[in-house]
């Protein structure tokens, strides 16, 4: 198992890069959303130039948001600055995209973006089709040290629906996924490897790493603890927020919390339309509204997050391990350097 600390990015954040390296932990994700933090690759450079080990990866980046031969530039570019740990973490944008009023981008585009940007990260010329015309695109002037091509930039894809796993599994490097549980996990191995399988891959070659909302409890503390309960707000809130825009489609909705979930589609509904993206996803995995406390409490964060003792959290982590996951990383919130120490010594120490 691989171990890996996920930052809203901040371009200022570099030191807490350097920590998670001294500390041990495997990658660095950074969030890609462009109306809320930092630029991922101005983070991402300053945090490939202030370490030497630990690997650096978009957690996502998304086509349209930026053409996609600007986004293999831009991993490219990092890759200069980091040959061989750079990853490429690419999505449709759930809130890259939904903070501009958008829907999240089609499968099929998403699917030509993708094929693109790997053909560039080869060295390769590729089509690109924009504003009704195709052209052929190829990077210059790759031996000039603008840009890193010599070592492969794997292309890891956020996946949930069964048309995107299948993908995922045929043409890309690896699987990303958020909060899996055990039997979900292995649902989606069986889809990635049947569609590996199918296009001439082997069973268990295109591996799937997660993203966990996380709590290490103290002794003493339970989910409805005033620390727990800060640590978690963004979680909370961020399930709040996909079960407005997608309903029950990309987050399972347990049946206790139906009431609850409930009462804040009210509350959404209540905002102006034309300015409700704007209102909706304002402290999106970072805290929670004044209005949105309301909703908050033990229930909720038992539900979006992975709230446990130390030793707990261990063995939930190796049924993970079991089922086919290769790559375990949680994003840090209100006390990184604590909560990065602390799943270090007392995770990361005992799994190992």
């Amino acid at each position: 198992m691989e171990f890996g600390v996920v930052f809203t990015s901040r371009v200022g954040d570099y030191d807490l890069v350097q920590q998670a390296e001294r500390l041990g932990f495997d990658q660095a994700w950074f969030y890609d959303s462009q109306m809320i933090y930092s630029d991922v690759y101005a983070t991402m450079a300053l945090a490939a130039h202030e370490t030497q080990r630990i690997r650096l990866g978009t957690g996502v980046a998304v086509p349209s948001t930026r053409m996609a031969p600007v986004v293999a530039h831009s991993i490219a570019t990092i890759a200069q600055l980091a040959p061989g740990r750079v990853e490429l973490g690419v999505g449709n944008g759930n809130t890259a995209r939904l903070t501009m009023g958008l829907r999240p981008v089609p499968l099929e585009r998403m699917k030509r973006d993708i094929r693109l940007i790997q053909a560039l990260l080869r060295g390769e010329t590729a089509w690109h089709e924009e504003e009704g015309e195709r052209h052929p695109v190829r990077f210059l002037h790759p031996d000039r040290e603008f840009l890193r091509l010599d070592r492969p930039i794997p292309l890891t894809l956020s996946a949930f629906g069964p048309k995107t796993m299948a993908f995922c599994g045929a043409e890309c490097d690896a699987h990303l996924s958020f909060g899996l549980a055990p039997e979900g996990l292995r649902a989606a191995r069986e889809q990635i490897d049947a569609a590996a399988v199918a296009a001439g891959r082997s069973a268990g070659s295109v591996p799937t790493k997660a993203f966990y909302p996380l709590a290490l409890l103290r002794p003493g503390e339970t989910s409805a603890s005033e620390r727990v309960q800060r640590s978690l707000e963004g979680f909370m809130t961020n399930f709040l927020h996909v079960q407005v825009e997608w309903e029950e489609g990309l987050l399972p909705l347990p049946g206790e919390l139906a009431e609850l979930v409930g009462r804040y589609r009210k509350y959404a509904e209540a905002l102006d339309p034309e300015t409700r993206h704007l209102v909706l996803h304002e402290g999106h995995l970072i805290y929670a509204r004044e209005e949105e406390r309301e909703f908050l409490g033990p229930a909720l964060a038992d539900a979006v997050a992975m709230v446990d003792e130390p030793d707990a959290v261990v063995e939930r982590i190796r049924a993970l391990d079991a089922e086919g996951l290769t790559h375990f990383a949680f994003q840090v919130t209100d006390d990184p350097v604590g909560q990065m120490r602390d799943f270090a010594t007392q995770v990361m120490a005992r799994y190992h």
